[in-house]
């Protein structure tokens, strides 16, 4: 069992490494695809007519793939007013069952996302502008990001400690 715990604590912790700098990446190259389609636009008086498009598909791996990492650094939207007054065993309960809570949310995440995914490619969807990108690539960040947020989580429910050391401090 201790391999195993091991074994999903690293595994979380690389992908959800590699994939905000895959966000990272990406996030540049959204400034870089505005900063052209405001300079095409407004300078040289010829719009784009896939940045809009382009920009969003890449936006869409911006936050699908930061999503683990976010909860991992503990900087998730959470019910702090609530949270901060429990203590002791109350609050190691309310952690593990919020985190089960994700876990739930990311196994229907993970299994709706995926039949989306299978179906965009059996019936070649694509996307209906001049582009006609194909959609189930656009998908398929939906079913990667739960699975990244869900190694998180169940990295934070079998290592509670882990939760504690994640936590970043607050400034006083």
């Amino acid at each position: 069992m201790r391999l195993f715990i091991h074994f999903i604590d690293r595994l979380g912790l690389c992908l959800n490494r590699i994939a905000v700098w895959i966000s990272e990446v990406a996030l540049f190259v959204l400034m870089v695809i505005t900063s052209y389609a405001v300079i095409a636009r407004y300078v040289f008086n010829s719009p784009s007519i896939y940045a809009v498009e382009v920009s969003t598909y890449v936006l869409l791996i911006v936050s699908w793939a930061a999503v683990g990492w976010v909860h991992h650094m503990n900087r998730h939207v959470s019910m702090e007013a609530l949270n901060m007054r429990f203590t002791g065993l109350a609050k190691k309960i309310s952690d593990a069952v919020s985190e089960l809570t994700i876990l739930i949310f990311c196994a229907v995440l993970i299994w709706s996302g995926s039949n989306v995914v299978i179906t965009s490619i059996a019936r070649n969807y694509r996307s209906a502008s001049l582009l006609k990108f194909p959609l189930w690539i656009a998908y398929c960040v939906i079913p990667i990001g739960g699975l990244l947020l869900g190694l998180i989580a169940l990295r934070r429910l079998l290592s509670p400690r882990l939760h504690q050391t994640d936590t970043p401090q607050k400034e006083d």
